[in-house]
């Protein structure tokens, strides 16, 4: 095939374009600043991080489906980006039904977080369906746990909770938790515990009435 002194003239123009472009296209990268985004003080797994990361131009309205995150700062410094998320407060985190439960009684999945911080959750939820904070265990769990060693929790028919202690004891409480049942509980677990010798379960349910069982 014959070339033409067109086509003899268009090759090595294309060729001098195409090195041109690739000159410009490595030069832009060069002076291109790369970011580095550090998430500070982090309990939020890797794979999640990622996820915020590729979405920072809209950081504000991605974020707001997340409901277990408190709050969150983004801030810029030459070629760094620092990004701190705060989460609400945790209650309890539930195996059978793989997530966390705020005190809020908002849930997230546990492969959201660091395996770290889901250790630091002591408190586990055995309930099937996941728990469900009334008022009256968000008021009163932590006078509570002052006078049980309480290591699972679980919700027991829409509407009260057993607790399970770490021990193996369990403590059944009643519907409402409320200032007569913990005067009732610190004016007689001393004595409950150190002149019975219960082992299994002890019953709190009808305590107004007087009445406690236990085995």
């Amino acid at each position: 095939m014959k070339l033409t002194n067109r086509d003899i003239l268009i090759y090595p123009l294309s060729l001098i374009f195409f090195l041109f472009f690739i000159y410009f296209s490595i030069n832009f990268l060069i002076k291109k600043p790369y970011e580095i985004i550090n998430f500070l003080e982090s309990d939020i797994h890797k794979d999640f991080e990622i996820e915020i990361a590729n979405n920072l131009n809209d950081i504000n309205n991605y974020l707001k489906e997340y409901l277990f995150i408190e709050s969150h700062s983004l801030h810029r410094i030459d070629n760094k980006i620092n990004i701190k998320i705060t989460l609400n407060k945790p209650f309890a985190r539930n195996n059978l039904t793989n997530e966390v439960i705020f005190i809020d009684n908002i849930k997230a999945p546990l492969d959201y977080f660091k395996s770290s911080y889901l250790d630091n959750i002591k408190l586990i939820d055995i309930s099937k369906n996941g728990i469900y904070i009334n008022k009256y265990l968000k008021e009163n769990y932590q006078t509570l746990s002052s006078y049980f060693n309480i290591a699972q929790i679980e919700y027991i028919d829409d509407r009260r909770y057993n607790l399970v202690l770490s021990n193996g004891r369990i403590v059944m409480l009643p519907k409402v938790i409320d200032s007569k049942l913990l005067y009732f509980i610190e004016k007689n677990i001393d004595l409950i515990d150190k002149s019975t010798n219960y082992k299994q379960f002890l019953d709190l349910r009808n305590f107004h009435n007087k009445t406690i069982r236990l085995k």
